[in-house]
């Protein structure tokens, strides 16, 4: 079976579709903090795709972290300079 759309409504689902992408694209961005420099430690395992516990192993030995009271934030930049420094070449 064929179902044939007038091109005003084909182009109005693609407008609806496109929208709803975007939509989707900016939850996904502000879940995992893509557009923020600080990052909590949810964000911080899946933006360097590692466990909460391999996260704190790595608190002691010495990723960097910000504290304010009971709440802890991740500099973006600060985490990949880290990394940078723990890098080995071959």
């Amino acid at each position: 079976m064929q179902v044939m759309l007038a091109e005003e409504q084909t182009l109005e689902i693609q407008q609806m579709i496109g929208e709803l992408i975007k939509s989707e694209i900016k939850n996904a961005r502000k879940s995992v903090g893509a557009d923020s420099p600080f990052l909590n430690k949810r964000q911080t395992c899946d933006y360097l795709g590692i466990s909460n516990n391999t996260l704190d192993l790595w608190i002691s030995m010495g990723l960097p972290y910000i504290k304010i009271g009971k709440s802890i934030r991740f500099n973006k930049d600060s985490v990949n300079q880290w990394m940078t420094r723990l890098e080995i070449s071959a």
